[in-house]
């Protein structure tokens, strides 16, 4: 009996570059629709396989629940730490930072997601190094949210932030305390309006965030 032959898809008829191109930006907007892709073309599957497609996987739901990848998706998440994805270092360094309580381990990949641009591991790298005595740093790097415009986008990172430290263990270290009195201590305006920060309260409250609300 003759088999029968499949008619390939557009897509498969597109040169690899162009495929993993168009598969690249399907994971970038979901990890759903990647997989369907997957599922449908064994020829896709191939392709999806090239470190351009893993490094652009939209990771975000496990960015919401990061001790996730302890336990499934182990390989997905080696892939793409191995692509440079800054989801997946930025998971990788919550686990390591909070869960493991592992700075040294977990700091070099929350700073990769930072230089990467990712603004969920620019508000936590800044947060870390303001409440770490290096100021300066991590100023520039809040500064960089652009809060003084709009708060919203440093908000929206803190929330985040929050959901995806929700059950985890947090140590609040004798350095984090420290750098809380020295910013708490000039300050004069607003100091109990948490929802009020002007240019002068603005960090102090930040770092009061971060050591008493994570």
């Amino acid at each position: 009996m003759q088999r029968r032959t499949r008619t390939l898809a557009q897509i498969e008829l597109l040169p690899t570059e162009l495929q993993q191109e168009i598969m690249s930006r399907a994971a970038k907007f979901s990890i759903d629709g990647l997989r369907n892709l997957i599922i449908a073309s064994p020829t896709l599957a191939d392709v999806a396989a090239d470190p351009h497609v893993y490094k652009n996987i939209n990771l975000h739901t496990l960015t919401v629940f990061p001790l996730t990848t302890l336990t499934i998706y182990k390989d997905l998440m080696e892939r793409c730490l191995n692509a440079g994805n800054v989801q997946a270092h930025y998971i990788r360094g919550l686990q390591e930072y909070f869960h493991h309580n592992n700075i040294a381990a977990g700091l070099p990949h929350i700073r990769i997601a930072a230089e990467g641009l990712y603004d969920n591991a620019i508000y936590l790298y800044a947060l870390i190094m303001m409440c770490s005595g290096q100021q300066e740093i991590g100023r520039t790097m809040l500064d960089s949210l652009g809060w003084r415009t709009n708060k919203k986008r440093a908000d929206i990172c803190w929330r985040n932030i929050k959901k995806s430290l929700h059950g985890v263990q947090v140590i609040t270290l004798d350095a984090t305390m420290d750098a809380y009195r020295e910013a708490r201590e000039p300050i004069t305006c607003h100091r109990y309006q948490m929802r009020v920060r002007c240019e002068h309260c603005y960090y102090y409250k930040q770092i009061y965030k971060f050591t008493f609300t994570v």
